[in-house]
């Protein structure tokens, strides 16, 4: 209960820092906070599902385009208002979420992160040839009726907020732990009675909801939406790697995902776009082989080591790392 009230308070005292400091910054610096906000709603999503449910998915860009074209279409073809795009997004997020769902569920390890690879291309082919959609040109919105500037940010900062304290309820929460059980023991969690189809609907659903919710931000950032743009298959690979190298399974671990990988390599490396893609590669890989948990559980562990040793009790047992997940390490083959 300490940890889970701790985690709450430092997450409504970061969100509060960020509403303050947002008029304040410049346009471009607030442009890249925006995006940076959105891939850690989309890292922060994909976790729910894979770090805590452990159903590995490689369809974010599915619901990216989902909420982005929901929320742009209704924009640039009714005289709704943006916050009705944005929960039409989510609507409609949910909806095709569940209707994967029923298919997909059924699938196991490998083939349900192929079938969710599959579901994107089905999706990103769909929307090329959907001339009410702008085919593959795609739909410029109005700019008279998106939300900029600070506007945006805020918008920004409440979606990842809110990806925020969904984790922090599903770490610590008894739907979060049926949930790490079935991904560590799915046999012995459904012999204990855990309802393992729908819990793993709900993951699935939850996380749908969170990324239609960050594309539909990222629709209104790009004043646009297109095929290639809102379901590139880059958003399913970047909410991969954000997660993994930060550490999947834990609450802070997409955070600092999203800053190594997006605005560490990405953005400084935006020149220079072949390399960036190879050092991502390779970071992925050495993630994977030397550092199952994560970059946050290396931070996590020499904290500690680093503690025990001021405090002249080297030989004390600390507790678990937050970040350490309790089940099978996550590999993205």
């Amino acid at each position: 209960m300490k940890q889970k009230t701790g985690a709450a308070v430092a997450l409504l005292s970061a969100t509060t820092v960020a509403l303050l400091l947002g008029p304040r910054l410049d346009p471009g610096t607030q442009d890249l906070a925006t995006t940076l906000l959105v891939y850690l709603a989309i890292a922060q999503a994909w976790n729910i599902l894979s770090g805590f449910a452990g159903q590995v998915s490689l369809g974010a860009a599915t619901f990216v385009a989902a909420g982005g074209y929901a929320a742009g279409l209704a924009l640039a073809h009714t005289p709704v208002d943006w916050p009705a795009g944005v929960a039409l997004a989510v609507l409609v997020s949910c909806a095709i979420g569940a209707a994967l769902a029923v298919p997909l569920l059924r699938l196991r390890g490998d083939y349900f992160a192929i079938g969710t690879l599959a579901a994107s291309i089905a999706v990103q082919a769909l929307l090329t040839n959907w001339n009410w959609a702008g085919g593959a040109a795609g739909v410029t919105l109005p700019i008279d009726r998106i939300p900029t500037g600070t506007v945006l940010f805020e918008l920004a900062a409440f979606v990842a907020a809110t990806a925020m304290a969904l984790a922090v309820y599903v770490r610590y929460s008894a739907f979060g732990l049926r949930l790490t059980a079935i991904r560590d023991n799915e046999p012995a969690a459904a012999g204990l009675g855990v309802a393992v189809y729908r819990h793993r609907f709900a993951a699935l659903v939850l996380s749908s909801a969170l990324t239609g919710m960050a594309g539909a931000v990222t629709a209104y950032q790009y004043v646009a939406v297109s095929p290639g743009g809102m379901a590139s298959v880059n958003w399913s690979l970047n909410a991969v790697l954000m997660a993994l190298v930060g550490g999947a399974g834990s609450v802070l671990g997409p955070v600092l995902g999203v800053v190594v990988v997006y605005y560490g390599l990405t953005r400084q490396l935006e020149d220079f776009q072949v390399v960036s893609l190879v050092v991502e590669g390779v970071l992925l890989v050495l993630i994977v082989k030397f550092a199952p948990a994560g970059i946050w559980s290396l931070l996590t562990r020499a904290g500690r080591a680093i503690r025990g040793r001021l405090l002249g009790a080297p030989g004390s047992a600390p507790a678990t790392p937050e970040a350490e997940p309790t089940a099978r390490e996550i590999e993205v083959v």
